[in-house]
């Protein structure tokens, strides 16, 4: 007799079994030729945003993502009346239409048959739910969807934060097994607050002093505020911008202590494909002690110095005296017979061999730096005397345990980590929406913020793998955001659904096809005085399916529709 774990199925299998889009492969031709010859369609539906989960979910069956996805399991629930899968799925859809509120779900994503068909509803669930609750009280709105946006809330905010976890690292090494990232990596590290209002059990509260003008007296004065709420730390790969590792604290939590952990945790994801070469972070995760241990992990760091260190000050006093590196480019303004030409100078100095950190060393070390003799471990710098032709008062300190012959070098290193705060954190909390949360509950916040940046991973890595398929030349090419041509995710949406807008998905057996709207005309045998261009004549659109027409036929020959009921003339 198979015990408890052998009879459980795999997550592979419960997909397989409940996901029609999983059941049903896609078989242009095959479906082409059923509508030709007039057979019975089990479903048809217009595309528009369900246009995109044909190829993402084909690419997460194909990665193994949708096998982690099955295998999820809510904690402390026995009995569910969706499947487990079914809910994340939901989320995940709702994550990826970027839809902003829970309550827009019904006529966002809920009611749109295709999309639900593809995750397991079938029509009659998708009109009527899949319970009579409530139905006697309502009266004027009507249901759409197979259950109710707070449903989904209550049951997707039960995952605990070691599963969203585990979720996320196994999503990761499964793209970095594909070959998403290999070699030696440059990699940003930063975080973001994702504030709530001060009721949201859990939170954190921060304290931020401002500087305001008094309203009587005029005067500047310090003003604290406090900020509640959480933040997101991400760690992503530069080149691709694809997160490696991520940790959700709390607001006021000391970002500088999650910069080992997260190292860590990023190479266990990346495995032997991969190594992280080099890491650049602001000064909120600069730590003497810190960056030792990332030193002796043969892991290179830039990192801006803090204003009154001691390392910073004697930096720039050597780099006054020094002869530094220029570079210049020609900035272009306007446009036409107005336009002007601007050159801008850049002057850095790189310094090596300075032993002013008293906190970068071994710990044996460092902790007699207050003796006369001490000697401290000696650390690179580059000084940035001239930025743009601006010249700031107290130079930015960048501090390296790198080479400092060419200081553009580490100056263009440094640079990376603007990618992430644009391409992340940006991109994050207007097109995806990650300060927006299903539930007021700390677990909720957790949640949403591990689902968002997975989804987010899952989007750009299904999108660097489209443009590399896209022609051979980029297929020969390491994957590069650059490969994206600057296409941020809500212009990728709205091109997706330009795109679909004139197709359908056809359902017939354990086969779909997705056709435009003229294509289908021409294979159900309706006649169409023109085309369009780009679909050639209505041979074509026979010759692309496999199936020869008629060549002296107006419209192709077409089989009876014998399903159909027949109407008498009386009837008529």
């Amino acid at each position: 007799m198979a015990t408890r774990e052998q009879a459980r199925p795999s997550g592979d299998t419960v997909l397989r079994a409940r996901l029609r889009w999983q059941s049903a492969q896609r078989d242009d031709q095959q479906v082409a030729q059923a509508l030709y010859a007039g057979e019975e369609v089990d479903a048809l539906h217009e595309l528009s945003e369900a246009g995109l989960l044909d190829g993402f979910f084909s690419f997460l069956e194909e990665v193994g993502v949708l096998g982690l996805f099955g295998d999820l399991t809510l904690p402390g629930v026995q009995r569910v009346l969706v499947p487990v899968v079914q809910f994340v799925l939901l989320y995940l859809l709702k994550v990826l239409y970027g839809v902003p509120s829970m309550n827009a779900l019904p006529a966002l994503v809920f009611s749109n048959e295709a999309a639900m068909t593809l995750v397991g509803f079938n029509a009659i669930q998708i009109a009527e739910g899949l319970t009579q609750r409530g139905e006697a009280k309502r009266q004027h709105k009507r249901k759409q969807g197979p259950l109710s946006p707070q449903c989904l809330a209550q049951n997707i905010s039960k995952f605990t934060q070691e599963q969203m976890e585990h979720l996320f690292n196994a999503a990761v090494r499964l793209l970095v097994a594909r070959g998403c990232v290999q070699g030696a990596l440059t990699v940003a590290l930063d975080g973001s607050q994702v504030p709530t209002p001060k009721s949201y059990p859990g939170r954190g509260c921060l304290a931020v002093t401002r500087t305001a003008r008094e309203k009587q007296s005029k005067q500047l004065v310090q003003v604290v505020e406090y900020v509640f709420g959480w933040k997101v730390l991400v760690l992503i790969e530069v080149r691709t911008r694809l997160p490696l590792a991520m940790k959700v604290v709390s607001i006021q939590a000391y970002e500088g202590a999650w910069l080992l952990p997260l190292l860590t945790q990023a190479q266990a994801n990346l495995g032997d494909h991969a190594r992280i070469a080099k890491v650049v972070a602001d000064r909120g995760y600069l730590d003497g002690a810190d960056l030792w241990q990332v030193a002796q992990r043969g892991i290179i760091f830039v990192v801006v110095a803090k204003a009154g260190m001691a390392v910073a000050d004697d930096a720039r006093a050597l780099a006054a005296r020094r002869r530094g590196s220029r570079r210049e480019r020609v900035v272009r303004h306007g446009r036409g017979r107005t336009a002007t030409t601007q050159t801008r100078t850049t002057v850095l100095v790189g310094l090596r061999g300075l032993t002013t950190y008293d906190a970068y060393g071994d710990p044996e070390q460092t902790k007699e730096h207050l003796r006369k003799d001490y000697a401290g471990t000696p650390l690179n710098a580059v000084v940035v005397r001239t930025w743009d032709n601006r010249t700031p008062k107290e130079g930015t300190v960048y501090l390296t345990n790198g080479p400092v012959s060419d200081p553009f070098v580490v100056f263009d290193d440094y640079d990376w980590r603007s990618v992430i705060e644009n391409g992340i954190f940006k991109e994050g909390k207007h097109p995806w929406h990650l300060t927006h949360f299903p539930q007021r509950t700390e677990a909720a916040v957790i949640v949403h913020c591990h689902f968002t940046l997975l989804v987010m991973t899952l989007t750009t890595a299904y999108r660097l793998w489209q443009a590399q398929q896209a022609s051979t030349a980029a297929a020969n090419r390491t994957l590069s955001s650059t490969l994206l041509g600057g296409e941020g995710a809500e212009r990728w949406r709205r091109r997706l659904k330009e795109e679909n807008r004139d197709k359908v998905i056809v359902f017939v057996g354990d086969h779909y096809g997705i056709f435009h709207l003229a294509e289908l005309s021409v294979l159900t045998g309706i006649r169409l005085k023109t085309l369009p261009a780009h679909l050639g004549s209505w041979r074509d659109v026979l010759a692309r399916y496999g199936i020869s027409g008629a060549p002296d036929a107006l419209a192709p020959p077409h089989a009876p529709l014998t399903h159909l009921p027949q109407v008498s003339a009386r009837a008529a």
